[in-house]
């Protein structure tokens, strides 16, 4: 049996004020939450979806736990504020394994905090946590269970015992309203996909979120799901995002990297902050590439070495400043590609004098 001490409630942090008309959620959680607790936040600043944990409280693997939007709150976390006399200790792997950051004080963002010796930080790389602190002396309420049935449902017991017993008490989460009633709609069969295009999406899936190409074990258990379990290449990426491997990799050391492969050079402070937010929301290294690719400088990049490439394949030498000025014309306002310009260069009396002369 998953058996979790203290209490832990969720709630989603409106950004704005709540609309009038009833209690604020925050007024709702004081009559039920210990006022020693610690609250964690999906957002940096203290924002987004929260995650409120007692004094007591453990949770072994967050993995178990679901957001409203039944997503796990692992690799979730991006900011923890304490409250009372509550501490918190997290950890990177479950059963308060892994490496370990002990909080003390607010953080506003866990991007800025370093994780291991790898150079990572603990931005969404919370599995599992403890919080201590005073416990409250009565026993809880539970408000309402949103998780697997194999987790007990605790009630208070009575008479209520004395103030030094330890209180056992499941996680508490109130569950998201129930949705109206829609129309059944019986999806047609899904296609079934052959063995050889799974595995274009394995090795997709991996360049774009690990960089590199799938490994031989991973090939086939990614394989078999698409095949026989109907998973999707954004399945497989979310996946990919919550391992291990993932959640090392350094975004800063990433970013630059692909800056200096597409531009050339390294990213600026605006440039690293807009891609470090986007890391942030999900977006994968394919994601940030592609953007890269696309700007307007990434596109004069791979303009120049389209010509550069043409001119030495062909003519043995780099493009003069006329020549270059022609074919990038031609290639942003005609569509000119590689071949239309080696084709181009070839029909050029330079071209016939050099082959004249290798005779």
């Amino acid at each position: 049996m998953h058996r979790v001490l203290g209490k832990i409630t969720a709630q989603l942090t409106l950004l704005g004020a709540l609309a009038a008309g009833g209690p604020s959620l925050a007024a709702q959680d004081a009559a039920t939450v210990n006022s020693n607790h610690v609250t964690f936040f999906t957002e940096p600043n203290f924002q987004g979806e929260s995650l409120k944990v007692e004094a007591g409280a453990s949770v072994t693997n967050l993995e178990r736990l679901l957001r409203a939007n039944q997503q796990p709150w692992l690799g979730a976390i991006s900011s923890v504020r304490l409250a009372g006399d509550a501490r918190a200790s997290v950890f990177s792997q479950s059963d308060q394994r892994g490496d370990r950051l002990e909080i003390m004080r607010d953080i506003p963002d866990l991007y800025a905090e370093t994780r291991g010796s790898d150079g990572g930080n603990w931005d969404r790389a919370i599995v599992s946590l403890t919080v201590t602190g005073t416990r409250a002396a009565t026993a809880p309420v539970a408000v309402g269970v949103n998780q697997p049935s194999t987790v007990p449902v605790a009630t208070p017991p009575s008479p209520a015992p004395p103030p030094d017993t330890p209180r056992q008490v499941i996680v508490v989460q109130q569950p998201p309203p129930p949705s109206p009633r829609a129309p059944v709609i019986v999806a047609p069969p899904r296609p079934r996909i052959d063995r050889r295009t799974a595995e274009m999406i394995v090795d997709r899936a991996y360049r774009e979120v690990l960089d590199r190409p799938a490994d031989p074990e991973g090939l086939r258990r990614y394989r078999d799901r698409i095949m026989f379990e109907g998973w999707s290449q954004r399945q497989m990426i979310e996946q990919l995002q919550r391992s291990d491997e993932a959640r090392a990799i350094n975004p800063d050391v990433a970013i630059k990297r692909m800056y200096r492969e597409i531009l050339g050079r390294d990213p600026d402070a605006n440039g690293l902050a807009h891609y470090r937010s986007k890391w942030r929301q999900g977006w994968t290294q394919g994601q940030i590439r592609a953007d890269l690719l696309r700007s307007r400088e990434g596109k004069g990049n791979q303009i120049r070495e389209v010509i550069t490439r043409a001119y030495r394949d062909i003519l043995g030498r780099d493009p003069d400043p006329a020549g270059y000025a022609n074919y990038e014309r031609l290639m942003r306002e005609r569509g000119y590609t590689e071949r239309d310009i080696q084709r181009a260069l070839m029909n050029g009396e330079e071209y016939r004098q050099r082959m004249r002369a290798t005779k």
